[in-house]
């Protein structure tokens, strides 16, 4: 099991690329921006690129800052923003497009799970940690 203050590359660099995604998609919303984030009405396209890079930033800050329990309880607290819009929007997006949406919506149906899996390590180890500092 991978404990708070050890980070998977993969996890590091995936939540780079889909912040870095976010980021561009924020500036360049119509070269960037998929047909199903099109589709969604009015201005919450763009809602999910900002609400999505925000959580990916506060998820790199707490595993930049890894060895404090800060740290550790602000990469969390991304992790749960992470899985809320990710799993939110993918929900959304497979009830305004159906089929078309299947590429995206599972894609972010796999950055929800992940960071559903990570928050849940994260709270297993946090535990672990109180029990040894208790005895």
């Amino acid at each position: 099991m991978i404990g708070p203050a050890q980070r998977s590359p993969f996890e590091v660099l995936l939540t780079s690329a889909f912040g870095l995604y976010c980021a561009v998609g924020l500036v360049a919303f119509d070269a960037v921006a998929t047909t199903t984030i099109r589709e969604f009405p009015g201005p919450w396209g763009r809602v999910f690129f900002g609400a999505a890079l925000a959580a990916c930033g506060t998820v790199l800050f707490g595993i930049g800052r890894a060895h404090t329990a800060l740290g550790v309880l602000t990469e969390r607290a991304g992790l749960v923003a992470l899985f809320g819009v990710c799993g939110c929007y993918s929900v959304w997006a497979f009830g305004n497009t159906g089929r078309r949406a299947l590429a995206f919506g599972l894609l972010l149906l796999a950055l929800a799970g992940a960071s559903a899996w990570r928050t849940w390590q994260i709270g297993r180890a946090l535990r672990t940690a109180r029990k040894a500092a208790g005895q």
